[in-house]
């Protein structure tokens, strides 16, 4: 109301917006202005776009990461395998009954656990990965992997991530080899490692070295 005592109309983009229940409170909301932004939003979503991050090679976290994780042993991220005598015996067996599965080739490329009949490199590295998650490994140490062997092969193979000796390093169980190598051996004999499971999740990422 004016000081004459005359009504003020309010502009018409302006709605009264009140509490439900009360009639004190009142707000004034802009009606044009949130008309604009909810197009807004809505053309935002319909044009969303994202790319994935690429992940490269396996580094030695921040310090207070490990902070964190040394004050935080139950959260699943920190579960980062150190390697003593007992991790290496589970390897080595592992290693070895796996190594007992007769090998064949399967065009299908068909994955399944091997289970101890005729299997293929994947199905044998899936049977690795069971064995040792059933004695307590977590499956973010235990990762799927492709590569080309030196003769050219497609191959799948189970790398193992562990810290030793105070640093992070990769070891890995192949049905063509009888005891386990590291991942850098690997490379030297010719391997070239094209891809292997994320960490976490379903995804897969590009081994970059």
């Amino acid at each position: 109301m004016f000081p004459n005592g005359s009504i003020a109309h309010r502009p018409p983009s302006f709605r009264k917006l009140s509490r439900r229940g009360g009639g004190h409170g009142l707000t004034l909301a802009p009606v044009s202005f949130i008309m604009a932004a909810s197009l807004l939003l809505s053309a935002c979503a319909a044009n969303r776009t994202a790319e994935p991050l690429r992940d490269g090679g396996i580094v030695l976290p921040p310090r207070g990461w490990m902070d964190y994780c040394r004050r935080n042993a139950s959260d699943p991220s920190c579960k980062a395998v150190r390697l003593d005598a007992k991790r290496w015996r589970q390897l080595e067996q592992a290693q070895r009954e796996t190594r007992r599965i007769p090998r064949r080739s399967d065009r299908s490329d068909h994955w399944e656990v091997a289970r101890g009949n005729g299997a293929d490199c994947e199905d044998i590295a899936l049977a690795a990965r069971e064995r040792l998650h059933a004695e307590g490994w977590p499956l973010s140490s235990l990762r799927l992997a492709t590569a080309w062997t030196e003769r050219g092969d497609y191959h799948v193979v189970l790398t193992v991530d562990v810290i030793e000796h105070g640093r992070l390093a990769t070891y890995v169980l192949d049905s063509r080899f009888t005891g386990i190598v590291s991942s850098d051996r690997l490379e030297r004999l010719g391997y070239r490692f094209h891809m292997r499971q994320a960490s976490r999740g379903p995804h897969w990422v590009v081994v970059t070295g």
